[in-house]
């Protein structure tokens, strides 16, 4: 298996913690894997990048037209980074409202920060629901919704439930709408 993910969002919203969740569940697996991120004013709210790479590479960064996931928790953060998609490349994001552009890719949007303030989700878990959201719509996602729980688990057991529920309410948002 050869899949590169990017993510990306802003400080504070979770990008890390998903490369560290999916990074476990490829260890898990016992899949050769690589990531790195990028976050130098994230505490202040600023551009954070992370990218993983699962498979037999030798550098951590996703170079431009090669990734098959772009994952993001930020609407204008996701538009930054379209680049890094490849040409059949699939984007899913959180929206904060409906007038998200039309992007030459397969794009799925959820209202992740609206549901938050609506208290349907835990804010503090957005950055796993939408891994849920995309664990439901992406066809060839490299890990079952089973194995990111085991990681989520192995990660931090205090917030499990918590992640665990998000993830569970992000992917049954993507089947049910």
């Amino acid at each position: 298996m050869r899949y590169q993910i990017v993510l990306t969002g802003v400080g504070g919203q979770g990008t890390i913690f998903l490369v560290k969740l999916l990074a476990q569940c490829a260890l898990n697996r016992g899949l050769d894997f690589i990531g790195t991120e990028t976050h130098g004013m994230a505490q202040k709210g600023g551009t954070v990048i992370s990218y993983l790479k699962i498979g037999d590479f030798k550098a951590p960064l996703v170079g431009r037209g090669r990734a098959e996931l772009l994952l993001g928790l930020y609407p204008t953060e996701t538009l930054r980074f379209l680049y890094y998609l490849k040409p059949e490349g699939v984007v899913v994001t959180n929206v904060e409202s409906e007038e998200f552009p039309q992007l030459p890719f397969k794009t799925y949007t959820a209202p992740a920060s609206e549901l938050a303030v609506k208290g349907e989700i835990n804010p503090k878990s957005l950055n796993v629901f939408m891994l849920g959201y995309a664990m439901a719509v992406v066809k060839d996602f490299p890990f079952t919704k089973e194995e990111v729980k085991e990681a989520i688990y192995q990660l931090n057991p205090r917030f499990a439930p918590a992640n665990v529920e998000a993830l569970n309410k992000g992917y049954s948002y993507a089947l049910n709408g």
